[in-house]
């Protein structure tokens, strides 16, 4: 099973990437939601110095941005909130002090939210109600739930970006390819007519060959869902990649669980690889043992057939990134052994 390990804040550091790869990562992923394609091919570079370095057949993988909008930076990084505080959201790029305003990527955020609506951070860590519309950059919430709220995380109201400004984004990544030379690329699938663009702008700008990027298309909203088997049969797309922080987000969250089963057996049936990621053990972030959920978890991922996960926040905010890689190698390894011992009947 492919292990993707996401880079991030606490694992840029060359220390910290060479022990993701010992530790038994196959791919590292660059998520460019963050920080410009500049800062991001930097961050490559030096993991392909270290890949060399180890004469290791570890590869790259760069995570297209999704149509979301994101908190701004703030100097604790971290703001721990209760139910019930009230806290202003404001307009802009950084907040020296939260307690005055949290900082919002989005221009005339004041105009572009509705009183009374519930707005999730992150995936959907937190959730707050707007309760009062303060001028045009500005909006005053009420937190509904205990928790913590993180720099850069996702502001999940709506689809801020149009279709057309996706499509710039992902342009502007696509003329860089030749020169940061990814093994996998993965990207939304936004729509029918948008996707299509896509492909034909990578075609255009990515000659074939044996060094082109495989390609994985990411499902994470309705419009996905109900195309999966279109996709599963689309030659262009190299494997499927079952996003359950969008999903859990933009979808009812009790309808995950399902979801991730129907899509597993659509592209078992049709021959397509499939990825899951998002909360795979991220308990492995504070906890020596990771909790049972997260164990039984992967491991029926195993059981199902997946094809490979994808660790966000274990591998890029967590202190220890290569323990959880380590984590999902033992569980991964067992499970495959005690899969193998089955028979079809005993399966069934």
């Amino acid at each position: 099973m492919l292990i993707i390990a996401g880079i991030g804040l606490n694992s840029f550091s060359e220390d910290k990437i060479r022990k993701i790869i010992l530790a038994g990562a196959d791919v590292l992923r660059y998520n460019f939601s963050y920080r410009s394609i500049e800062v991001n091919s930097k961050h490559i570079q030096v993991a392909r110095r270290i890949i060399e370095d180890l004469n290791t057949s570890a590869k790259i993988l760069i995570d297209f941005p999704i149509g979301k909008v994101r908190l701004g930076d703030f100097d604790s990084k971290i703001l721990g909130v209760r139910e019930g505080e009230d806290f202003i959201l404001r307009s802009g790029n950084y907040s020296p002090d939260c307690t005055q305003f949290i900082p919002v990527q989005l221009e005339r955020l004041g105009e572009k939210v509705r009183l009374h609506q519930t707005i999730t951070i992150g995936d959907g860590e937190i959730a707050m109600q707007v309760t009062q519309i303060i001028d045009h950059s500005s909006i005053k919430v009420k937190i509904l739930n205990n928790g913590a709220i993180r720099f850069m995380k996702s502001f999940n109201a709506e689809q801020f970006f149009t279709e057309e400004e996706m499509l710039e984004k992902y342009k502007k990544i696509i003329n860089k390819i030749n020169t940061i030379k990814p093994d996998f690329i993965a990207f939304s699938f936004i729509d029918l007519e948008t996707n299509e663009e896509i492909k034909k702008y990578l075609n255009k700008k990515i000659p074939s060959g044996n060094d082109r990027p495989k390609k994985i298309i990411k499902i994470e909203n309705r419009e996905g869902l109900s195309r999966i088997k279109d996709i599963c049969q689309d030659d262009f797309y190299d494997m499927i990649m079952i996003d359950r922080g969008e999903l859990g987000v933009n979808l009812p969250f009790e309808d995950l669980g399902i979801i991730q089963k129907e899509i597993t057996r659509l592209a078992q049936k049709l021959k397509k690889p499939i990825i899951v990621s998002t909360q795979i053990l991220e308990s492995t972030i504070n906890n020596y043992t990771p909790y049972r959920s997260d164990i039984y978890g992967l491991t029926n991922m195993v059981l199902d057939g997946i094809n490979g996960i994808m660790l966000c926040q274990e591998t890029a905010i967590g202190l220890r990134p290569a323990y959880s890689i380590s984590v999902a190698k033992k569980i991964i390894e067992k499970s495959i052994i005690y899969k193998n011992k089955l028979t079809k009947t005993d399966y069934e």
